[in-house]
């Protein structure tokens, strides 16, 4: 019998309050994962997560993936052709790719999940080996260098040998809308033209409709779905449907919830960021868990470190992987304004600020994260129904949804991360799945 999760939210409120005196670095002494919540009843997942390289969706439904050409290929899942091939799949892949230089990027990871719930939540823990011996803990990193502040750092892929980066941990979810995600899952957010992937110019993105200048005013393309645009084969990123007809489309389901962990921009509070895909991967409405502490036009931060609280004003470079200090700033916690006269030559601030989230985009507001013994663990709690049907997907006891999960390790972004197959869950007994969520009695 499991233990009842009746003392969380005291904890998270705990935690919350008192983060600038415990130091955030992913020890979760505050919150005793196995005590709070039993995880012995519930059984483990275990999936080869796999690098996917540059696979996408149009190459997918393209001749050139010769499983196209099979009778009944749109209904098809790809675990039905591919399971057990994973890690197969993720060394063919990596090879020849540009991460495929660097002896402790692997071309799969194993991963183990556990999925449980209650009357109002669904519950799903990761746990994995890193490929860095230390979690990553900043983003954007403001360096303080003759006379002026400089943004550093960057992913993997574009700063192979001195990156600074977060580590992800991301859901995607579907409850049958969209249709071939049961099939092809997160390939089907994955298209030619988008970063990194035969990438778009900003000039051609913030000519079009919808998604350029006049629209989001993006200048790049990043995930949407192959609804979103006119044509729904071949490389159709600048094929964008008329606005009227994308927010129709969208009011009638056709998006992905998609839910991201991130060790530097949400994990310090007990949170991650709430978005979906459709047109663009975009933010649920309300404020999000995180933003700049970086001024472009007076290039300056905004805010530095509360001496009082976190005992210095800026890092040195020996602080980042100082798992004793406490290096996230958050707002209205551990920070006061910026004060050029208390900071030295050579030091760093965080380019960005953790903060409480407001209105849908807050929704992901109890999940646990720890990095132990060189590994992640991580803890979504996420409501059921999360009252916030034209941004979420609203699930419910006994219903079937459709996951894809992938896990951006070792500092990268992008495409360059591990992916699962898609995969069901079905939520609660009498359920149906190829996984069944564990009920909390």
């Amino acid at each position: 019998m499991m233990k009842k999760i009746t003392n969380t939210k005291r904890i998270l409120v705990v935690l919350l309050s008192g983060i600038a005196l415990n130091a955030h670095a992913y020890n979760m002494s505050a919150f005793n994962t196995e005590s709070d919540l039993d995880w012995s009843d519930v059984p483990v997942v275990k999936k080869t997560m796999f690098f996917p390289g540059m696979i996408t969706y149009d190459w997918i439904n393209s001749p050139a993936h010769k499983g196209s050409t099979k009778n009944g290929f749109e209904t098809k899942t790809c675990s039905s052709c591919h399971q057990g091939e994973e890690k197969g799949m993720g060394e063919l892949l990596i090879q020849g790719d540009r991460l495929a230089n660097f002896p402790d990027k692997k071309g799969a990871i194993d991963v183990e999940f556990q999925f449980a719930n209650d009357d109002e939540h669904m519950y799903v823990k990761g746990v994995w080996e890193t490929e860095s011996p230390f979690p990553a803990r900043l983003h954007d990193t403001l360096l303080f260098k003759a006379g002026k502040w400089t943004i550093i750092g960057g992913d993997r892929g574009k700063n192979p040998y001195t990156p600074i980066y977060e580590d992800r941990f991301s859901l995607m979810i579907d409850d049958g809308a969209v249709t071939q995600f049961r099939e092809q899952g997160c390939w089907m957010s994955c298209h030619r033209g988008a970063r990194d992937i035969g990438q778009a110019t900003a000039r051609d993105v913030q000519a079009l409709d919808v998604v350029g200048a006049f629209g989001l005013d993006k200048k790049d393309i990043r995930k949407y779905l192959p609804e979103s645009r006119t044509e729904k084969t071949g490389i159709n990123w600048d094929k964008v449907k008329p606005q009227e007809e994308i927010d129709k489309l969208k009011a009638e389901g056709q998006f992905v919830d998609l839910m991201q962990w991130r060790s530097a921009r949400s994990a310090p509070t007990n949170s991650a960021d709430d978005g979906y895909v459709f047109e663009y991967r975009l933010n649920d409405k309300g404020t999000t868990v995180f933003t700049w502490n970086f001024d472009k036009k007076s290039g300056l931060p905004k805010y530095m470190y509360d001496k009082s609280i976190t005992g210095f004003y800026a890092l040195n470079r020996e602080d980042f992987n100082d798992l004793g200090k406490n290096i996230a700033m958050i707002e209205g916690v551990n920070i006061m304004p910026y004060d050029a006269n208390k900071i030295e030559e050579g030091q760093y601030l965080q380019g960005r600020l953790n903060r409480q989230g407001a209105g849908s985009a807050a929704d992901n507001n109890e999940v646990l994260s720890s990095w132990e013994d060189g590994k992640y663990t991580v803890i979504f709690k996420r409501k059921l129904n999360t009252g916030n049907p034209e941004d979420d997907k609203i699930m419910k006891l006994g219903g079937t949804y459709d996951f894809n999960i992938a896990i951006h390790d070792g500092q990268t972004t992008t495409r360059f991360h591990y992916v699962t197959f898609p995969f069901t869950v079905g939520i609660g007994d009498g359920a149906e799945g190829s996984v069944i969520t564990t009920p909390i009695k």
